[in-house]
């Protein structure tokens, strides 16, 4: 049966592209690449976004409270956003988030597409600068009850430069 939902989940995802002619390709710099498990692919051995494609796709924000930095109203998109638009297998266990310092923070594939986790671009409406973290940071849901005692603060990501699908 997962088999059978990961397929539909590329189809989904191959049936996008077909609606729009071609594959989406960044004009401007890369700002996160998605590699390992994902059916839709720009580049080799993955798929590349600069941050226009990543505005394209379905913008949420909320308020959380930032272990570092206090209140903050941070937009970007779901984890789980990225991953059905490039598709990923149904049988995918760890999503890891890369920084550009090459920590890695692993995410349960279940809680990336149940929690509305994020990969931010915005604070409080402005582009998150590289002192804050920017231009891409993981941030935890953490109005959520429970949430912090799954993802403790130390895996926040600031710097995120690839998400990574693991078996």
């Amino acid at each position: 049966m997962k088999r059978i939902l990961g397929l539909g989940v590329v189809i989904v995802s191959l049936v996008a592209v077909a609606a729009f002619g071609q594959i989406p390709a960044p004009t401007g710099d890369i700002v996160l690449k998605l590699t390992g498990a994902v059916a839709l692919q720009n580049t080799e051995g993955g798929f590349a976004f600069d941050l226009d494609m990543l505005k394209a796709l379905p913008f949420v924000a909320y308020m959380v409270t930032d272990p570092w930095l206090g209140d903050q109203v941070y937009g970007g998109v779901r984890l789980a956003d990225l991953l059905a638009y490039v598709g990923v297998p149904a049988d995918a266990k760890t999503v890891v988030i890369v920084a550009s310092d090459e920590k890695e923070f692993p995410v349960a594939m279940k809680d990336a597409l149940y929690y509305p986790i994020l990969i931010a671009y915005t604070s409080d409406g402005n582009p998150i600068k590289a002192s804050k973290g920017g231009p891409l940071k993981l941030v935890y849901p953490y109005q959520i009850e429970g949430m912090e005692a799954l993802y403790a603060p130390e895996q926040w990501s600031w710097y995120v430069i690839e998400i990574r699908v693991d078996f």
